[in-house]
C-alpha cells in the first residue's frame, strides 16, 4: 500500500517536470531516481519486467535502465568542441597512390556521425563538418 502511494508521487511529479518541455524532461532528482530503481527491483521480484515498471513510473524503459545502472539517463555528449564536447579517437590513413586535383590531395574523411567529404583538404573538411555539428 504505501509502495502504490509513493508511486502515485514518483508519477505527480514525473509530470510536473516534464510540463512544457517539447522533448523530455528536466533532469530528475536523485531521491526520485532511488525510488524508481527500488520499484523496478520489487516489480521484477513479483515476476514483472522493468519495461512494466517503467510504464507505471510514466518513465521510458531505456531511461529506467539507465537509472539501475547507476548513470543519470538522457546525457548526450554535446555536437561542438564549444560546448565542451569529449575528444573522439581518429584514425588517419594514407594511401601509396594519391591522386592530385586542383593541387589539393585527394582525400576522404569520416565523422563519428558517419558523415563523409571527400575532395577537401584535411583543414576544410574539418571546417564544414564543425558547421555542421558532426
Amino acid at each position: 500500500m504505501e509502495l502504490e502511494k509513493e508511486l502515485e508521487q514518483f508519477r505527480q511529479e514525473a509530470q510536473r517536470l516534464k510540463a512544457g518541455r517539447r522533448s523530455g524532461s528536466l533532469p530528475f532528482p536523485e531521491a526520485l531516481r532511488v525510488f524508481a530503481v527500488r520499484y523496478a527491483e520489487h516489480t521484477v521480484a513479483a515476476g514483472g519486467t522493468v519495461t512494466d515498471a517503467a510504464q507505471k513510473l510514466g518513465v521510458s524503459g531505456p531511461t529506467l535502465y539507465e537509472w539501475r545502472k547507476g548513470r543519470p539517463a538522457g546525457h548526450r555528449r554535446p555536437k561542438s568542441t564549444e560546448q565542451g564536447a569529449a575528444l573522439v579517437p581518429v584514425r588517419v590513413g594514407e594511401r601509396r597512390a594519391q591522386a592530385q586535383v586542383a593541387g589539393v590531395q585527394a582525400m576522404a574523411l569520416v565523422s563519428p556521425g558517419g558523415w563523409r567529404v571527400e575532395g577537401l583538404s584535411v583543414e576544410s573538411a574539418a571546417q564544414l563538418l564543425g558547421r555542421l555539428g558532426c
